[in-house]
């Protein structure tokens, strides 16, 4: 899949949830960095009550996930790790709906489950993902945009709490020799209120 057809992260948000202001100017899709005034989100109201001011948003929640994601990969602290995810774990390499369209797609094949999670650990969370992930910003980060009809995602989205975006973290490094492109991605959804890694794919299965 063309990743810059996806939509990234429209804004940059701040973890504290007293502070949910700024402009919108109704563009969706443009990347946030440091330097980059976040231009997507809509003016809060001032007659609005302080629940409402203070309510927790989808970007805020995987942003608070995928924090404490970062140090557990940083630390390889399995245990840790395990508790970000969503069992089972979808591995198997990205699947588009061209692909449908011209093979079989066994779409448990590559579910790893809470019992298979030690023996596929080290293939999951090798180097790179240790090396990558921690340092992961915002160029990295990217909403899934819910009108991107592709049946990976929308395989991803069966069970995670209604209405809830999806995210992903997207890595992409040069192999050992150089002479190519590798990369992964995790992604995250919203299960019972709280975002969890319900997806890790690559350019090459990890089961099979």
């Amino acid at each position: 899949m063309n990743k810059s057809k996806r939509a990234t992260l429209a804004y940059g948000v701040v973890l504290t949830l007293a502070l949910l202001t700024s402009c919108d100017n109704g563009q969706v899709g443009k990347k946030i960095t440091g330097d980059t005034i976040p231009s997507t989100r809509p003016q809060v109201s001032q007659s609005r009550s302080n629940s409402a001011a203070t309510k927790i948003t989808d970007e805020q929640q995987f942003r608070i996930a995928f924090t404490a994601f970062q140090q557990a990969v940083k630390d390889n602290n399995e245990d840790e790790i395990r508790k970000i995810i969503h069992f089972p774990l979808q591995t198997a390499k990205q699947w588009t709906n061209d692909d449908l369209k011209t093979m079989e797609i066994d779409k448990s094949a590559g579910e790893v489950h809470n019992t298979e999670f030690k023996e596929y650990y080290p293939t999951i969370f090798h180097a790179a993902v240790r090396r990558l992930i921690p340092k992961a910003g915002e160029e990295n980060l990217q909403e899934i945009d819910d009108k991107m009809d592709e049946d990976y995602y929308n395989t991803l989205r069966q069970g995670t709490d209604k209405d809830a975006k999806l995210y992903e973290v997207y890595e992409q490094y040069p192999e050992k020799n150089g002479s190519s492109e590798d990369f992964f991605a995790f992604v995250f959804a919203r299960i019972g209120g709280e975002y969890r890694v319900v997806a890790y794919y690559a350019k090459w299965p990890i089961k099979g």
